[in-house]
């Protein structure tokens, strides 16, 4: 029994007896502030990565004007990083019409990447930093190009939907002179004091995230970094549920499908090896670190309900994912239930000092 539900029935028990209570009895353990908890916006790495899960999530893709060069990208990343940097501790942008929103930031971060459109229009081409340029089509994919690819990625994620909501309006008004908004894309977990442990179930019931290597354990360097210089890749897949027939399904049968117990999270060893967990599973540091959040954008026109996974993984090698998603191409069958949408590839550099900013090396 936690302090909250022990004090809450002390309270009851004496009560009960007839016995006077003062308030001061419940409060046997201060709730913690989550509003003030703060993520450094610098470092090695960029933030928003290697951190338990936050709550909420806003992504934005932005396209670069035609006008924007090398320099106007740098300008534009200056004033970006100094601005999340205020925004990550709480304090108002000067000039902001709305800085009040900023208070709260509840393990607020913001993380940039590049695709590889944005070095193309650049004539940057010879300096991407991975050798793909891509994400290739597969035949499972419905992909609509307003979810889809992008020059310049923004990941705002955290436990306070407010400060992310205000977060991003710093990050747009920013970026009005180079940049505009080709899709903005928003997700949920269970929140702050539910989602504890770093995994959080999906929309078919799913524990996810079982599967990541501890953050700060050489496993997940060694996925999420490599030996690289502190950048990573990024992989955006918007995938629709089809939840009205999912739901037809017993928990059971669910389970078999996705190759894990629903209620528990453990893995079905006897089953189908053709499950998504079977098709999905890697070795040791082969692997990927999801960070994927559900989303829920009301219905389509023919009453289907407009839900499903924003699917979002980090890895320091591409061919890691490429590998997974191939196989799950080939033969998965959680595939009758699960259509892509969206797709897009970013690069990820590397973290900023202070007096920094993100992307510096490319746009100095």
């Amino acid at each position: 029994m936690n302090a909250r539900k022990l004090a809450i029935t002390l309270l009851s028990a004496v009560v009960g007896g007839g016995i006077f209570a003062t308030a001061t009895l419940v409060d046997l353990r201060k709730e913690p502030d989550i509003g003030a908890v703060v993520e450094s916006f610098y470092g090695q790495h960029q933030n928003g990565i290697e951190i338990a899960r936050q709550s909420n999530l806003t992504l934005i893709a932005f396209n670069v004007k035609e006008s924007a060069d090398r320099k106007a990208m740098g300008r534009l990343m200056r004033l970006w990083s100094n601005d999340s940097s205020e925004l990550v501790e709480g304090k108002s942008i000067i000039g902001d019409p709305q800085g009040e929103m900023a208070e709260n930031p509840a393990r607020l971060t913001i993380t940039f990447g590049y695709g590889y459109s944005l070095f193309q229009k650049l004539n940057m081409e010879s300096e991407w930093p991975i050798p793909q340029n891509e994400i290739p089509p597969y035949p499972i994919d419905q992909l609509e190009d307003r979810w889809s690819k992008g020059d310049v990625i923004v990941q705002i994620s955290g436990d306070n939907p407010q400060s992310i909501f205000h977060a991003a309006l710093v990050i747009k008004r920013d970026a009005e002179p180079f940049a505009d908004v080709k899709w903005q894309q928003r997700g949920f977990l269970d929140p702050a004091g539910i989602n504890v442990d770093g995994t959080s179930r999906n929309l078919m019931g799913q524990i996810d995230g079982t599967a990541n290597k501890a953050i700060g354990s050489p496993e997940f360097k060694e996925i999420a970094w490599g030996d690289g210089d502190g950048g990573t890749t990024m992989v955006v897949r918007r995938i629709r549920i089809n939840i009205h027939a999912w739901d037809t399904l017993s928990t059971k049968n669910k389970g078999i499908v996705l190759g894990r117990e629903l209620e528990s999270g453990e893995k079905i060893e006897s089953k189908s090896a053709t499950s998504h967990v079977s098709r999905a599973f890697t070795n040791g540091t082969a692997g990927i670190i999801r960070r994927g959040f559900n989303y829920d954008d009301n219905y389509l026109a023919d009453g289907t309900r407009d839900a499903g996974l924003i699917f979002i993984s980090f890895q320091a090698k591409l061919k890691s994912y490429l590998d997974i998603q191939a196989k799950l191409n080939e033969v998965d069958d959680l595939n009758r239930w699960t259509t892509p949408i969206g797709s897009a590839l970013f690069y990820i550099p590397a973290g900023a000092t202070s007096g920094k900013y993100v992307g510096q090396s490319f746009f100095k």
